[in-house]
């Protein structure tokens, strides 16, 4: 009986030190067992709030996506903590959005979004092939021409788009062409006219965007874009605004972060520009957020370290 108590007893002390330990631990502790634990050891485990896992492999996998939530998490509250500083131009950007209709198109969108330093202003809007052929004359480079309608928002899909035009006669048939395609496509959409600006260097292609999430409200989500982005799906998603810190932390998820870096024989990417961008892009977002429900810039081209980026199609929609 004596002997009993006191193995009793001395369980229950090495039972009280096994549950301080657990609770005085400051890192996170998984515990692997190689045979199956007693049901005894599962509880004790428990109410010590260490987990307890019989299979190596997802011991491994439990610290990993540990690891994933803390840099998520840092990143998730560093966003949250960011108060962007005053945009002086907010004033003249609310101005445009409240006279523009339901969808803003990249003309209207791409004017609004260089207020807070998102790319520059858009090139001319033609109304005809004439004024097609003078704004691409001052351009003194090949041009982009791109149909501008709220109701078509894929101009490519729909034709609407005509690339690396040079010389009057190519320029005049690029208009002619992605008018009667367009039109042909979406006969109810309501034509601007053609945006004409000059052709973006060549880079890596990005997408850059935001929705407005009913729980977490305005998400920014950047990913690598173009044509694309719906087969490679690499992108990724943050609560706006967003800090320095959270932006790089941002890109650092995608899967193909280290495109950025240079491979292959390319250059290095202007990812200082692409975070600038981010950032500004996040700001516009925590600005408008209960007039703004979907912003759509694909794709951004960032061109080599020194270069900058280039927003190449914009698209504002607003809350309804």
């Amino acid at each position: 009986m004596v002997a009993s108590a006191r193995k009793k007893n001395g369980f229950e002390r090495e039972r009280d030190n096994f549950f301080k330990l657990g609770q005085s631990l400051e890192k996170p502790i998984a515990c692997w067992s190689y045979t199956l634990p007693h049901e005894t050891s599962v509880e004790l485990f428990a109410e010590a709030g260490l987990p307890l896992l019989t299979n190596m492999r997802n011991c491994a996998r439990s610290m990993a996506a540990l690891a994933d939530y803390r840099i998520a998490r840092d990143g998730a509250l560093d966003a949250s903590s960011a108060a962007p500083e005053p945009n002086t131009n907010r004033a003249k950007a609310e101005k445009l959005v409240a006279r523009s209709g339901p969808v803003l198109c990249e003309y209207e969108a791409r004017a609004v979004l260089a207020l807070y330093g998102i790319g520059e202003a858009p090139g001319g809007l033609a109304k005809s092939a004439d004024e097609a052929v003078a704004i691409a004359a001052e351009a003194g480079r090949a041009v982009a021409l791109k149909i501008q309608s709220p109701d078509i928002p894929h101009k490519s899909d729909a034709g609407g788009v005509a690339l690396g035009l040079e010389g009057a006669d190519a320029v005049r048939d690029g208009y002619d062409r992605i008018i009667t395609a367009a039109m042909a496509s979406h006969p109810d959409a309501e034509p601007r006219g053609v945006l004409v600006e000059r052709m973006a260097p060549a880079g890596v292609e990005f997408i850059l965007g935001v929705n407005r999430d009913p729980t977490f409200g305005p998400m920014l989500l950047a990913g690598f874009g173009g044509i694309h982005v719906e087969i490679w799906k690499d992108t990724a998603l943050a609560p706006v605004p967003l800090s320095q810190f959270s932006a790089k932390a941002l890109i650092g998820t995608l899967k193909g972060a280290r495109i950025l870096e240079g491979l292959r024989g390319a250059p290095p990417s202007d990812v200082d520009a692409l975070l600038e961008t981010i950032i500004a892009l996040s700001q516009f977002a925590t600005d408008f957020a209960d007039e703004v429900a979907e912003i759509d810039l694909n794709p951004v081209i960032v061109h080599a370290r020194g270069e900058g980026v280039s927003i190449v199609d914009a698209l504002i929609v607003k809350q309804r």
